[in-house]
């Protein structure tokens, strides 16, 4: 019965052992089919591995992933347009497939014999996908990024000027632009895991330099220094103007100034200009040259009206307006115009042609005074009245300090003076402009009973007959333009207005002063006269233009002496404002005659004659 059993055990034994033999071979024959291949049914993302070798399987996917090698990432510069291409790879994510080649060929290879002839079958049945190994190297990627920058990334560069005196240079100014890698990093993150292409626009943060362009600021440089630039007088007044003047090319490089000026926004620019103060140096020494005194009008005060009759209009005067003048220089040196005009601003007086009385202050009566020429030439008396046509109409400012010889002008035959007897050096001789004096006279009298301070006054060298008429001694005022002067001072605040009337008939000249009465009251002590000397011996002179046996007196003897006249000047309410003593030293004069041929004068010896040039008066005349 047992070895019934034992034979019918055999086949199946047999077989089971055939079996396994078979099952042996085959997987020997399998896996000898799979030596340094992928066994089958492994697969990456729809593509089968299965017996591929390392060569094979890379070539396999390289369809699959040539993603990482191609230029897929596109970086755009906004403002330039320029344009980067980078591949993942080069931005540092890539496809290890050595290292997926190696994952796949190690399924059914790891683990226990068994476990791996399980894993085996597995895959080959059911088959098993392997997961791609994907680096990100972030060193990779942020030196890929560095240089990226350090193509972008520029320093902002000021642009810059250099003159040397002669020559501008100058070179532009450069942005500053800075790459924001942070930006950047972050963008890319997102397109690169999701393995996608990109374009991606680029954050550049820019930064303007201080100084953006010089080359403005080198061409106002080329201007200025290019050419002289000339000044000149729209309305010249003839022959007494200035011509053209001219600042030199030496001297506008010398007064050349390049500052830098920063501005509100951090900014900065370059300012070329003209030293200002230099330029005004040099405008002020035309200042005098250009300056014209302004001319009052003139008036006669009607005592019935009480209002003032324009004689003779005002005249602007002028002087230079450096402020002006100085503005238009800096606007047009900087352009081709080289010439520009002197800048003038009017001087329009106070005592104008439409002035009133009461503007001025001119109301009444202040003072006048009468002195008589009986017995004086024709020549004498013509003088008087041309020299006195000077001063009608005339208007002082309060605190001016009137000159007699300001407004007499010159004394010529050119100016309408006839040729009269004058006394010069101890002689009576002829000379022009005798009887100005009478003038000089009469106004210093006005002037001492307004209770005006007088600054100047000079006596005449003797006692003139002429002047002790009125006042009488010590009371004359002498000139000599332009040496001597009669000078006082309208020390009110109201303006002085001089008229005066030469009469023909009563042989008289007055002098009248109008102006608002200060309520001063003048006292005159005098005059005081002292240590007089007689008169020199007669003086006899030949003169050949005499009659035979004429015989002509043309002076007359006077003492010496020394004459003192006080004045007080009280105010309204008493008050002492002036108290002071006008002294005259009057040398001794003699009896002067003159004589024609056949007579036969008295024994004395003639002095010579120095007469004085035209256009000069006398301090002491006939």
């Amino acid at each position: 019965m047992a070895r019934n059993l034992g034979w019918f055990m055999v086949p199946p034994i047999t077989v089971l052992v055939l079996i396994s033999m078979g099952l042996v071979i085959l997987l020997a024959s399998y896996q000898s089919q799979h030596q340094d291949r992928i066994y089958t049914g492994v697969y990456l993302w729809g593509v089968d591995l299965s017996g591929a070798n390392q060569v094979e399987a890379q070539a396999a996917l390289s369809g699959l992933y040539g993603y990482f090698d191609d230029p897929a990432i596109t970086l755009i510069d906004p403002r330039t347009g320029q344009e980067w291409t980078r591949s993942p790879a080069e931005m540092g994510i890539y496809f290890d497939t050595a290292q997926t080649f190696a994952n796949a060929y190690n399924i059914g290879r790891d683990g226990l014999p068994f476990s791996r002839l399980r894993t085996q079958m597995e895959v080959w049945y059911h088959g098993r996908a392997v997961a791609p190994i994907i680096v990100f190297d972030e060193g990779r990627l942020d030196q890929a990024i560095v240089d990226l920058a350090a193509e972008i990334n520029q320093s902002a560069r000021d642009a810059s000027l250099h003159y040397d005196g002669q020559t501008v240079d100058f070179r532009g100014g450069q942005t500053g632009r800075m790459l924001d890698v942070a930006d950047l990093r972050e963008r890319l993150l997102m397109p690169m895991s999701e393995l996608r292409p990109a374009r991606i626009e680029l954050l550049i943060h820019e930064s303007r330099p201080r100084i953006t362009d010089t080359s403005q600021a080198a061409r106002e440089i080329q201007q200025i220094i290019s050419s002289p630039v000339s000044f000149y007088l729209q309305e010249p007044l003839a022959d007494v103007d200035l011509d053209r003047v001219t600042i030199t090319t030496d001297e506008l490089i010398r007064w050349l100034r390049i500052q830098m000026v920063d501005e509100r926004d951090g900014q900065a620019h370059y300012d070329v200009f003209i030293d200002d103060n230099a330029l005004r140096q040099w405008l002020t020494q035309y200042e005098d040259a250009l300056y014209r005194e302004p001319k009052n009008a003139r008036f006669y005060f009607d005592d019935d009206t009480r209002e003032l009759v324009l004689v003779e209009r005002h005249v602007n005067g002028r002087a230079l307006d450096v402020e002006a003048t100085a503005a238009r220089f800096h606007d047009q040196v900087i352009t081709p115009n080289r010439s520009l005009p002197f800048m003038l601003k009017d001087i329009v007086p106070v005592a104008h042609s439409e002035a009133t009385a009461e503007d001025l202050g001119i109301t009444e009566l202040v003072s006048q005074s009468t002195t008589w020429f009986y017995g004086s030439s024709a020549a004498r008396k013509h003088n008087i009245a041309r020299s006195a046509s000077n001063f009608y109409g005339i208007v002082i400012a309060p605190g001016e300090e009137f000159s007699f010889n300001h407004y007499l002008g010159s004394i010529s035959e050119e100016e309408g003076y006839e040729t009269g007897l004058i006394i010069w050096g101890g002689r009576t001789i002829e000379g022009v402009g005798g009887g100005v004096c009478q003038v000089s006279t009469t106004v210093f009298q006005a002037a001492f009973w307004a209770g005006f301070p007088v600054t100047e006054r000079w006596p005449h060298g003797y006692q003139v007959v002429y002047y002790d008429d009125g006042e009488g001694a010590g009371m004359d005022a002498a000139i000599f333009s332009p040496l001597i002067d009669l000078r006082f001072i309208n020390n009110t605040p109201h303006y002085l207005l001089i008229e005066n009337y030469f009469s023909e008939a009563f042989q008289s000249l007055t002098f009248k002063f109008y102006s608002t009465s200060m309520g001063r009251t003048i006292t005159k002590e005098g005059p005081v006269v002292a240590n007089v000397i007689p008169p020199k011996p007669d003086l006899w002179e030949f003169n050949a233009d005499l009659a035979e046996g004429e015989i002509d007196q043309v002076d007359w003897a006077v003492e010496g002496s020394d004459v003192t006249v006080r004045r007080i000047v009280r105010n309204a309410a008493g008050d002492v404002l002036i108290d002071e003593n006008f002294f005259s030293r009057y040398i001794p004069w003699q009896n002067i005659y003159q004589y024609g041929p056949g007579v036969t004068p008295p024994s004395q010896r003639p002095a010579e004659p120095t007469p004085p040039a035209d256009g000069e008066a006398s301090d002491e005349e006939q």
